[in-house]
């Protein structure tokens, strides 16, 4: 098959479905596929992945707490990109969270090709009304009657769609990446001393950072030898290290967004990963990622992470925005080593499910049955 890959992020740009899509395509070309993926310029002048064509141009805006990108690209740009997609003999796309404005949307109705499409993303919850979330959820019924397939990646926005009323309701197919690299970082990790804990990503208020650092003044007086580094930048990071000076966290360290490889190390070489978002994650790659690594994940239990961390792994959950319960779920890891090998001979087996080499061929089969 030659399929195409519609994002309207970044390829360069960190993120899970980024992942997902660069790992899928390379899985889909070992096993005899042709692929194309079309996403809007480098945002960092690194070297272009093989089969990626940049095309439109993007900004930033700010909504319900985090930033996305709008996209779009102009009508000349668009008909060379669809005359060399034509040429290349593409036969179907694939759209990633189409409801983003708006670039895989101008593609896919100007190539006009069998489609299927991942909604990665749960709404918020609004206590009133929002004219955001309302038109999103209207355009989960227009494209469910347009597209081959829709699947989400876990039961967290499936719900969302079932209260929406739509049907067929779409399937969940989890995101999958190759977690070859994870584990090599977990074997090849330096063993640390004391009680080391880690949290990566962007730095904004959704991603709940500010409660880690009052839960971990509890850690740093109760375990001396406990350090936590925060790896990231955004809107937060100026307040969050104010915070940090401001209660003497001489424990925590901040660093840069780190590169792929240096990510893995860093999570190999830590205990936890602790992942505190409040809302707004459909899945969490990031805690897969982790227990490939060999690190635990302590993870808020909002509706996307709480997806993940299924049987013994909900003992890794708490409430989100709760500084006493992750303040006791961190000491206790901490203080009870047997407990941490326990978990981890589960999280071990529990990621590999989701490696590309299990997961690949169910996106194979609904790309086939696009087709027919």
């Amino acid at each position: 098959m030659k399929i195409v890959q519609l994002t309207p992020y970044a390829m360069d740009r960190p993120g899970g479905v980024q992942s997902h899509i660069r790992d899928l395509c390379t899985w889909l070309r070992e096993n005899g596929h042709e692929t194309r993926i079309i996403a809007p310029p480098s945002t960092t002048g690194q070297p272009k992945m093989d089969g990626v064509i940049e095309l439109g141009q993007s900004r930033k805006i700010a909504v319900h707490g985090t930033k996305f990108e709008l996209t779009r690209a102009s009508r000349s740009a668009l008909s060379n990109c669809v005359a060399e997609l034509r040429d290349w003999g593409a036969e179907v796309a694939h759209l990633h969270t189409p409801w983003t404005p708006m670039l895989p949307f101008q593609v896919w109705r100007a190539l006009d090709v069998p489609a299927v499409a991942t909604f990665h993303a749960t709404l918020p919850e609004s206590a009133g009304f929002d004219p955001l979330s309302w038109a999103l959820r209207r355009s989960a019924h227009w494209f469910n009657r347009r597209l081959s397939s829709v699947v989400v990646p876990s039961v967290a926005p499936q719900n969302q769609w079932r209260e929406n009323g739509v049907t067929p309701l779409p399937k969940v197919l989890a995101p999958t990446v190759n977690l070859a690299a994870w584990r090599k970082a977990r074997d090849t990790a330096t063993p640390s001393t004391g009680f080391n804990a880690i949290c990566m990503g962007r730095l904004e208020d959704r991603k709940g950072t500010a409660t880690l650092l009052t839960a971990w003044r509890k850690v740093q007086e109760n375990r001396p030898d406990a350090r936590l580094i925060i790896a990231g930048d955004g809107p937060c990071k100026a307040d969050l290290l104010a915070k940090a000076a401001r209660d003497d966290l001489h424990s925590v360290t901040f660093v840069d967004p780190p590169s792929d490889t240096q990510a893995r190390d860093l999570i190999a070489q830590a205990d936890v990963l602790v992942a505190p978002a409040l809302h707004g994650e459909s899945f969490g790659l990031v805690l897969i990622e982790a227990m490939a690594a060999g690190t635990l994940p302590v993870a808020a239990a909002n509706a996307g992470y709480a997806t993940v961390m299924t049987g013994p792994g909900r003992e890794l959950l708490v409430p989100p925005s709760d500084t006493a319960a992750l303040t006791a779920k961190l000491l206790d890891l901490a203080c009870h080593p047997a407990l941490q090998s326990r978990l981890l001979r589960w999280a071990k087996g529990h990621a590999d499910h989701n490696d590309v080499r299990h997961l690949g061929p169910a996106y194979e089969t609904l790309f086939r049955d696009a087709l027919r």
